[in-house]
């Protein structure tokens, strides 16, 4: 049986979506329940997939990785072949994100990749692999990922907290060694993980564990914690909307004030390629989508032309993928 989310479980996805770190002890205070019953409902909600995960989102641009967005249309392809295809990229490639689509494209993935000529190689590999199933792709270079939180939680009558953070700010190559890794390799599956658990897989003290995390914040290696949600269990269909851009900088950045201030969008990724923005909409129906669309282009007259992608289902996410391929050094 489906577990369905009520009054009580939206209070505390709205404590999550504020805070991803705060305490058990902390959250049941500020929801008024029991420790035990915060407990079993946030267990619920990851058992059902409400929930997808609690993790570290890790900037990737400051261990010296590029990210790449590819998109994917299939010839004709069979459900086992594309279990083979979803298996074989999460396997074998620095894949931080999959998603099956409808439109155009019919899948793409998100690669982290060292160099171009490291992303080349990669591409070479999957449509070797599948030269008999891939009929065309795409590639985009993405140059910085905003990543907003779920502000559709809260009621029009609630004050809706904006918090973001941004990936690939900045591109350097700072240092790390194995025991970061390690570490870093755990947050990114679970960042609630208590310290001393940690400490035991990568057999170094508690404290030095905890020092260690602090620093990668510090150093914005590690940008944020945050709370995962399933779209489609909160009754949301999810679309990718492509924009090409005809205008400055300025109304660029105007434009994405704009999302970062509107509750149904997720996230924006400035890109370089046939568009020049990308955002993702969480929204109730493509009704309401055409919507958003009309007011924000009747709002930002730099938009030349735009695309449309429904999101069927999230394949798959590892926000740290490193260890399919080389380290960072």
């Amino acid at each position: 049986m489906t577990y369905k989310i009520d009054a009580k479980d939206m209070k505390i996805l709205k404590e999550l979506d504020s805070n991803a770190d705060i305490t058990i002890r902390q959250l049941a205070r500020n929801v008024r329940m029991s420790h035990q019953v915060v407990e079993y409902r946030i267990k619920k909600m990851m058992e059902d997939k409400i929930i997808s995960d609690i993790t570290s989102w890790i900037d990737m641009g400051k261990i010296g990785y590029l990210f790449f967005r590819v998109h994917f249309r299939f010839k004709s392809i069979t459900k086992e072949k594309r279990d083979e295809f979803e298996n074989y990229i999460f396997s074998n490639k620095k894949c931080f994100y999959m998603s099956t689509l409808s439109g155009k494209w019919d899948s793409y993935i998100d690669i982290f990749a060292k160099s171009p000529l490291d992303f080349e190689k990669q591409i070479e590999e999957i449509t070797n692999e599948f030269q008999k199933d891939i009929q065309d792709y795409e590639t985009l270079l993405v140059s910085r990922l905003y990543v907003f939180n779920y502000k559709y939680l809260f009621e029009q009558s609630e004050r809706s907290p904006i918090r973001e953070f941004v990936m690939f700010e900045s591109f350097s190559e700072e240092k790390i060694d194995d025991i970061d890794r390690k570490i870093l390799k755990i947050l990114a599956k679970n960042s609630r993980k208590p310290y001393l658990q940690i400490a035991n897989d990568v057999g170094l003290s508690r404290s030095s564990v905890k020092e260690r995390i602090k620093k990668m914040h510090e150093r914005k290696i590690i940008l944020k914690n945050r709370m995962n949600l399933n779209f489609n269990a909160l009754g949301k269909n999810s679309f990718k909307v492509f924009f090409k851009i005809r205008g400055n900088v300025e109304e660029k950045k105007k434009l994405i004030n704009y999302a970062r201030m509107n509750k149904n969008i997720i996230f924006v990724l400035e890109i370089m390629g046939p568009y020049q923005l990308d955002f993702e909409i969480q929204i109730e129906s493509m009704e309401k989508l055409q919507d958003l669309l009309i007011e924000i282009r009747n709002n930002f007259p730099i938009i030349h032309d735009y695309e449309i992608l429904s999101l069927l289902k999230d394949t798959g996410t590892d926000y740290y993928p490193i260890e399919k391929g080389e380290y960072a050094k």
